[in-house]
């Protein structure tokens, strides 16, 4: 190799290690940059604040679901006791017109 092609090697290759530190420092953070938060924290930090949503939302929907199928059976309940009440209450309807009738039938027999 000749000199000036050694020179111009290291050269290109400072420059590419100066690259790779700069990326480096980048993604995971620097000495000289302490202050700055690197991109792979930043991203971690918002995959964790995704999960969270994530989580939040599904226990959410199931909720959202318990309480439907809740009150789904509470109305159900309603609807099946007043139609037991309607029913209770045509059956003493009917049993007080046929008091009023024997009554009447009683009044005039005697």
């Amino acid at each position: 190799m000749k000199p000036e092609q050694s020179q111009e090697c290291y050269e290109h290759h400072m420059l590419l290690k100066s690259t790779l530190d700069n990326i480096s420092g980048f993604l995971f953070g620097s000495p000289e940059h302490g202050q700055e938060v690197s991109f792979v924290s930043k991203v971690n930090l918002m995959f964790s604040e995704l999960e969270f949503i994530k989580k939040l939302l599904i226990g959410s929907v199931f909720t959202i679901l318990g309480m439907c199928i809740f009150i789904g059976q509470q109305l159900y309940k309603i609807d099946n006791d007043s139609q037991h009440l309607n029913a209770h209450l045509e059956q003493a309807q009917k049993i007080e017109m046929r008091l009023a009738y024997l009554e009447a039938k009683a009044g005039k027999n005697e």
